[in-house]
């Protein structure tokens, strides 16, 4: 499971770099430039989430580990 999430996670983030690349790089149109924006958006949402949950999953590890 925890493979699958790394793997999830990984290509969310991959896909986040590719995003910025085309918008640093590219001269696209501007509703596509928008709509990699937005695509963006949600995937720093999404990655931002996922990283709040593992650390919480961590400091409750930790706290049971310092008992």
């Amino acid at each position: 499971m925890i493979d699958k999430m790394k793997e999830a996670f990984e290509s969310k983030l991959k896909r986040l770099e590719e995003i910025t690349a085309r918008l640093e790089n590219e001269t696209l149109p501007l509703d596509a430039s928008i709509s990699l924006f937005e695509e963006g958006q949600k995937l720093i949402k999404e990655l931002s989430h996922e990283l709040e949950e593992a650390e919480k999953k961590i400091g409750k590890y930790q706290e049971v580990e310092a008992q």
